[in-house]
């Protein structure tokens, strides 16, 4: 029994030896592989971009607007006589006649005449109750647009001046036409019914979103934006305040 006892002591005190002694490339290769990874985690932090986004609502009208004359069918003019010189698809200019309205009573005619020039839309009816009702649109073509960002006061504080926008337009959904760019122009100092109020221009002429699809300028389209108020890198969010 003692020789068993001291075999075993012997053996584990070759044991202990070995683990013990670890040998020195086995712990340099070590530090050398998690030093290589915490690099190469700083470097991914420091290229992957994490915004700082705000959203808001866009506004997008066209700068020539639409002109209309509505025609009533009411009692007072049951004794009209409307006679239509236009008709759907049909091209006017400025001093074109768009419809007289005859009086019998009186014996006179009037004149409605267009001062701008559009293509002609008819659509009868303004809402359930005005059916018989009809409006002659005038719509002019428009190579510009005027774009209204709105947010609310919550870090409103933080949008400036040349800060990047992207906008989503409800007319033309992002995931098939994609998404505009473009920059704040210029913010409004007061508020408008409880909101901030920006102008947004295109970073390109005519309005191509990032799949490079061209949008035509409707009178009105409204949808989403985004502005980034900071383009940080994770690493920039996480140890931006110890360097700064």
């Amino acid at each position: 029994m003692p020789e068993n006892n001291q075999s075993l002591e012997i053996r584990s005190n070759e044991m202990e030896e070995v683990v013990g002694n670890i040998p020195t490339w086995i712990i340099r290769w070590g530090i050398t592989v998690l030093f290589a990874v915490a690099v190469l985690g700083l470097l991914i932090a420091n290229m992957v971009r994490y915004p700082d986004m705000l959203q808001a609502t866009v506004l997008m009208q066209s700068e020539n607007q639409p002109g209309k004359v509505t025609i009533r069918r009411t009692d007072e003019n049951a004794n009209f006589k409307f006679n239509y010189l236009v008709k759907n698809g049909d091209q006017v200019v400025p001093g074109d006649t768009l419809l007289t309205r005859y009086d019998p009573k009186t014996a006179q005619s009037y004149y409605t005449i267009t001062p701008m020039e559009g293509k002609i839309y008819i659509t009868k009816g303004i809402d359930q109750k005005n059916t018989l009702d009809e409006i002659i649109w005038v719509v002019p073509k428009s190579s510009r647009a005027e774009i209204k960002v709105k947010y609310n006061s919550k870090r409103a504080g933080n949008v400036k001046v040349g800060q990047s926008v992207r906008i989503e337009l409800s007319d033309f959904p992002s995931n098939e036409y994609g998404f505009l760019e473009g920059t704040i122009a210029s913010i409004l100092p007061v508020q408008m019914d409880g909101e901030h109020l920006a102008y947004v221009e295109l970073n390109q002429k005519k309005i191509i979103t990032s799949e490079q699809k061209e949008i035509p300028i409707l009178p009105v389209m409204e949808g989403s934006a985004e502005i980034v108020l900071s383009d940080r890198s994770i690493f920039q969010r996480i140890f931006g305040s110890m360097f700064n």
